[in-house]
């Protein structure tokens, strides 16, 4: 019986992973895989932005690591800043951040496979993904790329305009917090809207929502991300079960929550959207890399915004935290969740109930984003 047990488990693991990654190098130019099995092993190339910066991401389906391979490869030379590879849930994934103006060339033969790097000399280029050529024989293969004049990113301004997303929370059958005959959903509305407008005097700015209707939480980030925004920013009120509950407080994505009071905010926001589901483990690991580029940016406009809301309505300062936002958590650009006040406080609430209140909020919270995105 345990020889059969013994049998099955190695049958399994052969079907789970059929490819195994021995190593990853690089070196003048060319970085190289090399794989257990003596075979073709053609990895899926793309390119992905990040910042002013390409990632070429070479995917290897039904594959894993063994010990010892290297995840990271700083080399800072005129073809690449560095080479990341990780695995997770049957796939290996390596990252070759490429350094402007630079063309690749990607082949697989005998249980290897290499990217060869050239150009590397201007500093702008556009990444060209239907240039892409693939040819196949029985013991070869490859797939060449060539970058070539990128147009200025939002993020480096040119003669484009900072994108900004702004979220109003819940809407539709989700209706947030309740509290004084209002609900979460209606203010969030009233003061986005008004934040929209006033940043649009400077800047590109798309709604997730304009009217009462509801937003998968995963797709309210992907619209930004499809837009290549440079900030997300989502307006909330709270709620407590305490009617002496109240101020504002500032929230920005962390993988952990900061203190149990942060943990509780977050998991009520999340819990009226459980579609967010599983990602593509690339999705995971890209937003992984944007998590750690954006962090400080998203605390640093956090602890703006809440110092020109609380010097507007002298509300209590309750702070800024890091916490587990699904509505944040998949945003490739710095971004935040402003809890404005609490809905069971009439003190708070009444803030935001007139037509002029919520304009100064919404000025307010423009003036604190302007001053990073000039």
């Amino acid at each position: 019986m345990k020889k059969v047990l013994l049998f099955l488990l190695l049958f399994i693991s052969a079907i789970t992973f059929s490819d195994t990654l021995k190593n990853v190098s690089y070196s003048n130019g060319k970085v190289t895989g090399t794989f257990r099995e003596n075979k073709q092993i053609m990895p899926n190339a793309s390119i992905t932005k990040l910042g002013n910066e390409d990632i070429l991401m070479l995917s290897f389906p039904n594959s894993e690591m063994e010990n010892g391979v290297p995840t990271l490869i700083n080399k800072d030379d005129q073809y690449i800043s560095k080479v990341y590879t990780v695995q997770n849930n049957g796939m290996v994934v390596v990252y070759v951040y490429l350094k402007p103006s630079v063309t690749y060339q990607v082949v697989s033969k005998n249980g290897e496979f290499q990217v060869t790097l050239g150009g590397g000399q201007s500093t702008s280029r556009q990444v060209s993904r239907n240039t892409a050529t693939q040819r196949q024989s029985n013991n070869n293969a490859q797939v060449t790329q060539t970058q070539t004049q990128r147009q200025p990113s939002n993020s480096t301004r040119g003669n484009k305009k900072y994108t900004i997303v702004v979220d109003p929370g819940h809407g539709g059958h989700d209706s947030g917090a309740r509290g004084n005959g209002y609900n979460e959903k209606d203010i969030a509305l009233q003061v986005a809207t008004r934040l929209a407008n006033n940043l649009r005097r400077d800047y590109n700015v798309i709604m997730t929502r304009d009217s009462d209707f509801f937003v998968p939480l995963d797709t309210r980030a992907k619209i930004g991300n499809d837009a290549n925004a440079d900030f997300f920013i989502s307006i909330h009120l709270n709620s407590s079960s305490s009617s002496s509950a109240n101020g504002t407080e500032v929230f920005y994505f962390s993988k952990k929550d900061q203190g149990s009071y942060a943990a509780q905010v977050a998991k009520f926001e999340n819990k009226v959207d459980g579609s967010y589901g599983d990602v593509p483990f690339s999705d995971f690991i890209l937003n992984d890399i944007f998590y750690r580029k954006n962090q400080k940016t998203s605390q640093d406009i956090a602890e703006s915004v809440l110092d020109g809301l609380i010097n507007l309505t002298g509300l209590r300062r309750r702070g800024v935290f890091g916490a587990n936002f699904a509505v944040l958590r998949g945003s490739n650009s710095p971004s935040i969740l402003v809890e404005l006040g609490f809905m069971n406080n009439y003190s708070d609430l009444s803030q935001y109930l007139t037509p002029e209140g919520q304009e100064r909020a919404a000025s307010t919270i423009g003036d604190a984003i302007r001053k990073f995105f000039k």
